[in-house]
């Protein structure tokens, strides 16, 4: 069987939020192929440097832990976690090249240390660059130099792999159009989520509305946007529930202005924040909601998206990222067309009476983004399976998305 190394700086043993990691955990689970995981822990009684086994689901696979990393020190620490993270990768390089497999990478940085080795290296970008123009709270990329470094970085990491994956058409127009000369390597593969375990309910319980939020607490979600409008939505529906699932884990968390916002908006009483929970326990909080919301000012194409969906929830959206290329105006739900709390209620409302009808919308669509089919493609690119007849050009993987009828 044929071998890859995953290489990301999560504990994959944990289950802190993030959308990078969760692929990279759902990566390890589905792929067809002999995946080695290199990672951090949280545990300080994991030992840093030796291989053991992490359990996915049903899967184990060998993981070896190169950081312990102490969660409360690490968020008042001046030195950035993925620094830390390719110094160590840097110290264990040669057990990880003796795996003699190509690595698969989650951020730029990590490919520092394997720049001059002949080993194959793909990269899977999750919009870095995007994210890092147009919207980011790490004080760091508010110095220039420091801007200026990560985009050579990336430069060089792209320049160097064997593949680079994107996850959005909206990233393929972003990376092609800033490295055309390496237009080749640049495949678009959407993500893909288990469809098969995220189901809509087989009855949903008539109830007052229920808006679901779930990801990490983050500047970048926009959460004080979908405050004020949940606000403006509840004037209509004085009943109505709003759930934020979620916390924060790193640099730029916000959950103590999100609760400003909602002590300032006066809907304390109408609002559960649930904090970090497992995969496991988020389900439920799908099947019972009415309408999924993000308010994000930035998005790749996130997992609890195409989760929510899967769930056969109504989708109400910032057209940012590689949303709009998903979410289809009155056949799975609403995309917002300005940052307007007004504008955001009445999308929620529009969502929450057609919540039957858009919800089958919205199922039908997230069949189309299987997590099985997306790591076969990305394998296949590697030469790790034999190739199918998937139509391509220019780099793309053409994928039917479902069209409003």
């Amino acid at each position: 069987m044929s071998r890859l190394v995953l290489i990301y700086s999560g504990d994959f043993r944990s289950y802190p939020m993030g959308g990078v990691l969760e692929y990279a955990k759902n990566f390890a689970r589905y792929a067809p192929v002999e995946v080695y995981v290199v990672g951090l822990t949280l545990d300080r009684e994991q030992p840093v440097g030796r291989w053991g086994v992490v359990r996915l689901g049903d899967v184990e696979r060998p993981f070896l832990p190169i950081l312990y990393v102490d969660e409360a020190r690490q968020r008042r620490s001046r030195i950035p976690l993925n620094y830390r993270f390719v110094r160590a990768l840097r110290r264990y390089r040669e057990a990880i090249l003796a795996l003699d497999a190509p690595l698969y990478i989650q951020r730029a940085e990590h490919g520092l240390p394997f720049l001059h080795d002949r080993v194959p290296l793909y990269f899977n970008t999750h919009g870095q660059s995007i994210f890092v123009e147009r919207w980011t709270g790490h004080p760091l990329f508010r110095w220039r130099w420091f801007r200026q470094w990560f985009y050579r970085t990336e430069a060089r990491v792209i320049g160097r792999a064997a593949g680079v994956v994107v996850i959005s058409p909206a990233d393929y127009d972003f990376y092609t159009g800033k490295f055309p000369a390496l237009r080749e390597k640049i495949h678009c593969i959407p993500l893909g989520v288990e469809t098969d375990l995220y189901r809509p309910p087989a009855r949903r319980e008539a109830h007052p509305p229920r808006i679901l939020f779930v990801g990490r607490l983050d500047a970048s979600k926009g959460l004080d946007l979908l405050i004020a409008g949940f606000a403006q939505f509840r004037q209509r529906h004085p009943d109505a529930r709003l759930v934020l699932v979620g916390g924060s884990q790193d640099y730029n968390p916000v959950e103590a202005q999100v609760r400003e916002w909602i002590a300032a908006y006066g809907v304390g009483e109408a609002v559960e924040m649930t904090g970090l929970l497992p995969r496991e326990a988020i389900l439920p909080y799908y099947q019972m909601a009415d309408v999924f919301v993000l308010t994000s000012l930035w998005e790749g194409l996130p997992n609890a998206l195409l989760e929510a969906m899967a769930c056969g929830l109504p989708v109400v959206a910032t057209a940012v990222g590689g949303l709009p290329s998903v979410i289809q105006n009155d056949y799975n739900g609403y995309l917002l067309e300005e940052r307007n709390p007004v504008q955001l209620a009445e999308r929620i409302e529009r969502a929450w009476q057609n919540r039957e009808r858009l919800g089958e919308g919205a199922r039908k669509t997230a069949e189309q983004f299987s997590i099985d089919a997306h790591v076969r493609r990305v394998c296949q690119m590697m030469h790790l399976l034999p190739p199918d007849q998937t139509e391509r050009h220019g780099g793309v993987r053409h994928v039917r998305y479902v069209q409003a009828v």
